[in-house]
């Protein structure tokens, strides 16, 4: 059996703990919502230059307005000619295709996006960006690149923002039960 003691000491300790666990989690994840590098720009035939601060893998995304319900998945194949300026080099973009464990994100004001396919980023500069088959698109429909974050970072800290608010609010309700006299 337990010391309640010990039990009650310690509680105070992972609730504040738990706590501080969960604030990090949760600006982590903020950042992740709401990344400081994302452009958003209207579908069509016209180049979108863009300055992307930092190499590395990004993301095309389709982004559907609210209240849309027949979207078609056209917009599944559209194809896209990236290109580093001013050079001219044109990066290698990787269609993710029409797959059935591709996510659905949707913001506060309603809005979906789809990923679409990725590109790396080999150096930080100005990159312009051009749908090669605009008709895929509808023109109400927004693109969207924003830095993609893997899988192998987003499961494991949503599994410790589950695991802080469980040690935050099970340490605080110890700790009160303690001091109430009842453990």
């Amino acid at each position: 059996m337990t010391n309640p003691v010990f039990i009650g000491a310690a509680s105070p300790l992972f609730a504040v703990a738990g706590i501080y666990l969960l604030v990090r989690c949760i600006a982590r994840l903020w950042k992740i919502i709401s990344p400081k590098v994302k452009y958003r720009f209207p579908a069509g035939s016209t180049r979108y230059r863009m300055n992307l601060p930092i190499a590395g893998r990004y993301v095309v995304s389709v982004v559907i307005p609210a209240m849309t319900f027949i979207t078609g998945v056209s917009y599944f194949s559209a194809r896209f000619s990236i290109t580093q300026q001013p050079s001219g080099v044109e990066l290698d973009y990787r269609s993710y295709g029409r797959s059935l464990f591709r996510t659905e994100r949707t913001d506060m004001s309603g809005r979906k996006s789809f990923p679409l396919g990725a590109f790396e980023c080999p150096t930080p500069g100005d990159l312009e960006i051009t749908c090669v088959n605009p008709e895929t698109i509808r023109e109400s429909f927004q693109l969207e690149v924003s830095p993609h974050v893997p899988a192998l970072y987003l499961v494991p800290l949503i599994l410790m923002t589950i695991l802080s608010s469980f040690m935050a609010i099970g340490g605080a309700i110890i700790c009160i039960l303690w001091l109430a006299g009842k453990l």
